[in-house]
C-alpha cells in the first residue's frame, strides 16, 4: 500500500501536479485579454483565492489579442481563457473545435468617445474612426453604431485599425482619428486628449458577447466537474466585486498597474456596471455576431447562434440555487 502511495506521489510529481493530505488541486492556466475592468471578477478569484477555495491552482495569463488567444488555445497551451466571443464564433466558423461556456459581459462595454467638434453620431461623415482590429468587439461596436445613424462604414466613415486603446486615445490627442469606443481606464486617457462620451453603449438595447469565457468542447466534456468548480469560483469573485469594494480596488490595483485614485475608482465602476451577476451567454448577442461576420463568411449567415455556446454547467448552478445563495434572489 506504501509502495503505491509513493509511486502516486512520484507520477503526480512529474506532471507537475500538486498534492494535498485532502486533495489534489487541478492546476488551471486561465488566458485573458487586457488591463479592463471586465477581467476584475478572475484577478478578485484568483488574488482572494477563491480558486484555491474549490481545488484550483489558477494561473493568469495575459494574451493581448482574440485571435493569439484562439491560437494557444488550439495549441493545448491554454485550456480556458476570456476575451471576446467574436473571437470563438471566428474560430468556430473556420471548423475548429471552440464554444463558450460562459459570459462576463453580454453587451458591448464601451463608451463611445469622440473630440468636442463632434456633436453626435451623424457628424461622423467623410471623417476616420478607430477600432483596435477588424472583427474585434471594438469594431462590431461602431459599426453597429454608424448603421443605427444611417451611416455605412468603409463608405461614409472610414475605420482605421489602432492596435488597442490606449494607442487610439493617442491618436485623438494628434487628430489622427476623431472618435473611437473606450473601456476603462482608457476613456480616462481619452478624457485628457479631450474626448467627450457621444453614446454609452451599456444603454444602447443591443447584446454582444463582449467578453467570454471559452474552451475546447473536448476540455469541457473531460473535465466537467473542474468547469463548474471554476465558474462557482469565478461567480464568487463577482459578489465579491460588489461585497467588498475596498477588496476588490486592491485586485484592480494589482492588475491595472497604477496607484492613482482616479484610475482605480474608474476601473471599479466600470467593473460593477457591466459585468454579470450570471455568467449567461445570450442567442441575441451571438446573432448579432453572425450578422457582422457573414459579409465577410459566408458560413455564418446559416448558421445557428445555439451551435456556438454551451450554458449547461450555468444552468446547473442556477437550478441547483448557487446564484441565489449568493445574490438573496
Amino acid at each position: 500500500m506504501k509502495r503505491q502511495i509513493a509511486a502516486l506521489a512520484v507520477a503526480l510529481f512529474l506532471s507537475g501536479s500538486w498534492i494535498t493530505l485532502s486533495e489534489a488541486k487541478d492546476r488551471l492556466v486561465i488566458g485573458y485579454t487586457s488591463a479592463s475592468g471586465v477581467f476584475a471578477g478572475l484577478w478578485i478569484a484568483h488574488e482572494a483565492k477563491l480558486f484555491d477555495k474549490y481545488n484550483i491552482d489558477s494561473h493568469l495569463v495575459l494574451i493581448a489579442s482574440g485571435s493569439l488567444m484562439v491560437q494557444s488555445m488550439l495549441g493545448g497551451d491554454l485550456p480556458i481563457s476570456a476575451a471576446a466571443g467574436s473571437a470563438s464564433v471566428d474560430a468556430s466558423l473556420a471548423g475548429a473545435d471552440m464554444t463558450m461556456f460562459g459570459a462576463l459581459v453580454r453587451v458591448p462595454a464601451f463608451y463611445i468617445m469622440a473630440l468636442p467638434e463632434i456633436k453626435s453620431i451623424e457628424d461622423l461623415r467623410g471623417k476616420i474612426v478607430g477600432v483596435t482590429r477588424f472583427g474585434s468587439s471594438t469594431d462590431f461596436t461602431m459599426r453597429y453604431v454608424l448603421r443605427k445613424h444611417g451611416l455605412e462604414p468603409v463608405r461614409d466613415v472610414t475605420l482605421i485599425q489602432t492596435g488597442d486603446l490606449f494607442a487610439a486615445a493617442a491618436m485623438l490627442r494628434t487628430k489622427a482619428i476623431v472618435a473611437a469606443p473606450f473601456s476603462s481606464p482608457t476613456n480616462l486617457r481619452a478624457e485628457e486628449a479631450g474626448a467627450r462620451v457621444l453614446m454609452n453603449m451599456g444603454k444602447a438595447g443591443v447584446y454582444f458577447p463582449h467578453d467570454a469565457f471559452m474552451a475546447r468542447r473536448a476540455f469541457l466534456s473531460a473535465n466537467e466537474d473542474l468547469v463548474r468548480r471554476f465558474l462557482k469560483a469565478y461567480s464568487e469573485a463577482v459578489y465579491k466585486l460588489h461585497a467588498d469594494p475596498e477588496g476588490s480596488r486592491r485586485a484592480i490595483k494589482k492588475y491595472v498597474r497604477t496607484d492613482d485614485a482616479r484610475t482605480i475608482d474608474a476601473v471599479y465602476q466600470y467593473a460593477v456596471d457591466y459585468i454579470d451577476k450570471i455568467p449567461y451567454n445570450t442567442r441575441e448577442g451571438i446573432q448579432e455576431v453572425l450578422n457582422l461576420t457573414a459579409p465577410r463568411n459566408p458560413k455564418a449567415k446559416d448558421a445557428k447562434p445555439e451551435s456556438f455556446y454551451d450554458d449547461r454547467f450555468v444552468k446547473e448552478l442556477d437550478a441547483s440555487g448557487f446564484y441565489k445563495q449568493l445574490w438573496g434572489k
